[in-house]
């Protein structure tokens, strides 16, 4: 007798539900793709922004912030007369040293500086990361759980297309053999 029972979704579906994977990505995903292999694929297919969201959305939240930050600052190395703002070196701070008194810092640059920019955005991205958005001396109010991710996918899309934004593709292409040197990284046994 079937059963009427719903196949559970494989983790790397869920993973793409959350990154918000869109159709025409989701629709070469098969039960037997691994992660790498579907995140090669739709870099094949030039699919790049679902390709950054998933990788945003996979890795840890230090790591993807950090992502974001190596991004950020390429695409700004295409324009060397346009320098990257000091908000910037607060959100690299907190990646070299991600605690408490750093994500505040983060999220009072972004509050000083322009938080629409990629920078600025980042700077969201590390106050989200933490245990709460309230201050120390109030009742934890817990970030949305894909905040950092959301954010830092958004900052890696934005940054290929804010300067230059027809060599985006280019810019797409080395922003994702950036994420699998550190994905390659972060699967590597530790010592």
């Amino acid at each position: 007798m079937p059963s009427d029972e719903k196949k559970p979704e494989s983790p790397l579906r869920q993973l793409c539900q959350r990154a918000k994977v869109e159709a025409e990505a989701m629709a070469l995903l098969t039960d037997d793709s691994t992660t790498k292999e579907f995140i090669t694929l739709l870099v094949e297919k030039k699919l790049f922004r679902d390709a950054i969201r998933l990788v945003a959305c996979m890795l840890p939240k230090r790591e993807a912030v950090g992502w974001g930050c190596l991004c950020v600052r390429h695409a700004q190395s295409l324009v060397p007369d346009k320098p990257l703002p000091p908000v910037h070196s607060v959100v690299e701070r907190w990646v070299s040293a991600p605690n408490e008194d750093n994500r505040w810092a983060a999220k009072q640059a972004a509050d000083q500086n322009d938080p629409k920019t990629p920078s600025g955005l980042l700077a969201m991205a590390v106050f989200f990361a933490g245990p709460t958005m309230a201050p120390p001396n109030l009742q934890a109010v817990p970030p949305p759980d894909n905040a950092t991710a959301e954010l830092v996918g958004n900052v890696i899309i934005l940054a290929g297309v804010l300067q230059q934004p027809q060599k985006a593709e280019e810019k797409y292409s080395v922003f994702m053999q950036k994420a699998s040197t550190l994905i390659a990284r972060l699967q590597q046994p530790q010592k």
